[in-house]
């Protein structure tokens, strides 16, 4: 899984592997940082994290749409999105004309979301397409007008195809 984090305003990207309580990570951005963890929630709320030989004991508290995280008396503030979202948003957020979003992979679509005509934002959902028995909601690039609709449910697409466009 690819994150977009946020922490104290300096942004980073987390490649995280997780198979129960052990954690694979890469962390790219103001400091890189690789390893393993293991990670363990001894309160609701309060996590347990052993970095080799070192323990780590983070409180996470939400505030509003970003999270307090607490460790060693030190408050952060810590926001986390999935990273592709992120790039779609810093990618087309001022995006002026039509955009045509792609099938990012080969798969079926299982929804489409939206009609020819609808109006959209920046981040609203279009269309659910499924590859590798996994559902993926692909998100309006920008706020605008559906004006086409390539794909149906139930049609199957190759990666790179055109679903519908927003303009």
């Amino acid at each position: 899984m690819k994150l977009s984090v946020e922490v104290d305003g300096a942004s980073y990207v987390l490649e995280l592997e997780r198979d129960g309580s052990q954690a694979r990570y890469k962390l790219s951005g103001e400091r890189d940082a690789s390893g393993e963890a293991t990670v363990a929630e001894i309160m609701p709320g309060v996590f347990s994290i052993l970095l080799g030989h070192r323990s780590v004991e983070v409180r996470v508290e939400r505030a509003g749409d970003a999270l307090e995280a607490w460790t060693g008396g030190e408050r952060h503030v810590v926001s986390v999105a999935d990273a592709r979202d992120r790039s779609i948003r810093a990618n087309t957020a001022g995006a002026t004309g039509p955009v045509e979003l792609r099938a990012q992979m080969p798969g079926k679509v299982v929804s489409v979301l939206v009609e020819v005509g609808a109006r959209v934002q920046a981040g609203h959902g279009l269309i659910v397409v499924e590859a590798m028995k996994m559902q993926n909601e692909m998100k309006s690039p920008k706020d605008g007008v559906v004006s086409k609709i390539h794909a149906r449910e139930g049609a199957t697409v190759a990666a790179g195809e055109a679903l519908l466009v927003v303009e």
